[in-house]
């Protein structure tokens, strides 16, 4: 209960200093604004169980699916811990109304949760991918580009029918197994496939992505857009 009462006086201090908008504070607010309101408080609770101190909101972008339809929101917060201060990004479901911190770096002491930046790279495999383009299943090369907390997914097969389909987006989470051995949770934001010859910016939707040894053994992708999910199963050896 005491815990309880902690986290609900810090935000009641961030909401009344003007770091975080309310979405009870102004009657007279569109529906995009008080759902972006919701999503503030939501991610600063959420942050606060998790042991951070939010000293600020850097930014709050919509979130939008199918037909402009706005589906949640994207929060960067300023937050403490540990002597240290950073930037977390934190992501808020309008239908749930759930928040989930996407990465908490470690501190120099050690304490806490640790989900570190993945580091910048590509990796590859070879194997058989099911949906979109792809129909029933074709052999397809896959290779997932890794820039900082951004990711880009691309399944192609080889020629000369080169059906292909790309992915890019945000990485929400990352589970680490062993060196070079980690699974990608990520939000799509853009998708676009030799099916249909246009590049969709404002698409939505989740990839999971398995690497092993520093091959892509797997990926479950799915969006908001028609005939653009994907699955895909490397082979055992490539």
């Amino acid at each position: 209960m005491l815990k309880q009462i902690q986290l609900s006086l810090g935000l009641a201090a961030l909401i009344g200093a003007g770091s975080l908008a309310s979405p009870h504070a102004t009657a007279q607010i569109s529906s995009e604004e008080f759902q972006m309101g919701r999503a503030r408080e939501a991610c600063a609770t959420q942050a606060q169980q998790q042991l951070l101190t939010v000293n600020n909101v850097v930014s709050t972008t919509p979130v939008t699916g199918s037909g402009g339809r706005m589906i949640g929101s994207e929060v960067i917060l300023n937050v403490s811990r540990g002597g240290e201060t950073y930037d977390v990004r934190c992501s808020f479901d309008n239908a749930t109304r759930t928040a989930t911190i996407a990465s908490i770096p470690s501190t120099g002491s050690g304490s806490g949760t640790t989900a570190s930046r993945p580091a910048s790279g590509t990796f590859q495999g070879r194997g058989v991918a099911h949906g979109a383009t792809f129909t029933r299943g074709r052999t397809a090369n896959v290779a997932l580009t890794i820039e900082g907390d951004n990711f880009g997914l691309e399944l192609a097969e080889p020629a000369p029918t080169g059906a292909r389909v790309q992915y890019r987006g945000v990485i929400m989470r990352r589970s680490d197994d062993a060196a070079n051995s980690f699974t990608l949770r990520t939000r799509v934001r853009s998708f676009n496939s030799s099916g249909n010859l246009r590049v969709l910016n404002t698409t939505t939707g989740t990839c999971q992505i398995e690497v092993f040894d520093a091959r892509v053994i797997s990926s479950n992708c799915n969006t908001a857009t028609s005939d653009s999910s994907t699955r895909f199963l490397g082979l055992e050896q490539f």
